[in-house]
């Protein structure tokens, strides 16, 4: 299937992004998170193509997407721009729109922004704005799990990661995946080919520099600019609940912020359920996508 999608590049936001895409019918757009690409999809896009046309992109800054210097090139409200007009580049009004970690953060604000853009949620591990920010004022624990932000806000912080030919990310992602049998080597070194490209590990962390979560104190105390408290569309949310990036408390109350709600737990999985229980994850986006 992988060597069957086909591959381009799209100018948005005056930055050239490369993607994937394949099937016919409506638009499902996936966006990735750190320190993803588009492969990071490639079970569901298999999946999915068969009814849907399914898209996954690189965001900027990763893998074959433009680079663009700068720490300001990826502020929030930049790459939301960037989703919606992917969305109308593609010749649509809406999308299922499909996100995990980052991208799940861009989707979330995405769609407090533009609501009218967003047919379906689904999403992956990736908490709430409006819950996050209350789990890192109250909730020691996810202060503790979201503590390495400040590492990666460091100016070396790419450098670091890239040593020994991406020794630490290879253990931070990789390989625990081939350890559970969920990643291949072949898969780790599409993944490490992606990291390697020129400068795209330091735009990679610039997402971490732009949105300043880190000191923690001074971001919850900053409001949340979003222009609606409540979204409306369908929402599923695929949650692993090992996740050591975010506590399962970030679903606490999410029925006040989001009205149509679906949430499955998978019990004893990582941060990246679309990897590593991908059958599972298929057929719960198809019975979530069948209520439509």
């Amino acid at each position: 299937m992988i060597d069957m999608l086909k591959d381009g590049f799209v100018k948005v936001n005056d930055v050239n992004l490369h993607y994937v895409t394949e099937g016919e019918g409506e638009l499902m757009l996936f966006l990735h998170g750190f320190p993803y690409f588009w492969y990071n999809w490639h079970h569901q896009l298999e999946e999915f193509s068969k009814d849907y046309r399914v898209v996954a992109v690189d965001m900027r800054g990763y893998n074959l997407s433009e680079k663009p210097e700068g720490i300001e090139s990826y502020e929030m409200s930049t790459l939301v721009e960037d989703v919606r007009q992917l969305i109308e580049a593609f010749g649509e009004k809406d999308c299922t729109l499909v996100a995990h970690d980052w991208g799940g953060a861009i989707a979330w604000t995405f769609a407090y922004t533009h609501p009218e853009y967003v047919k379906n949620l689904i999403m992956f591990d990736a908490p709430h704005p409006y819950t996050f920010r209350r789990e890192l004022a109250n909730n020691p624990a996810q202060r503790e799990a979201s503590s390495y932000m400040g590492f990666f806000q460091q100016d070396d912080s790419h450098e670091i990661l890239l040593a020994n030919d991406a020794g630490r990310l290879r253990k931070m992602m990789t390989e625990p995946g081939k350890k559970k049998g969920y990643l291949t080597e072949a898969d780790e070194d599409k993944y490490v080919d992606a990291w390697t490209q020129p400068d795209a590990m330091k735009s990679m962390l610039h997402y971490y520099r732009a949105i300043s979560f880190f000191p923690f104190e001074e971001h919850v105390q900053k409001p949340l600019d979003l222009k609606h408290d409540m979204f409306n569309a369908p929402t599923l949310i695929l949650w692993g609940d090992a996740d050591s990036a975010f506590e399962n408390s970030n679903l606490d109350g999410l029925g006040d912020y989001v009205s149509d709600l679906t949430i499955h737990r998978f019990e004893g999985v990582g941060h990246a359920p679309q990897h590593e229980k991908p059958e599972e994850v298929n057929a719960y986006m198809r019975a979530f996508l069948k209520k439509d």
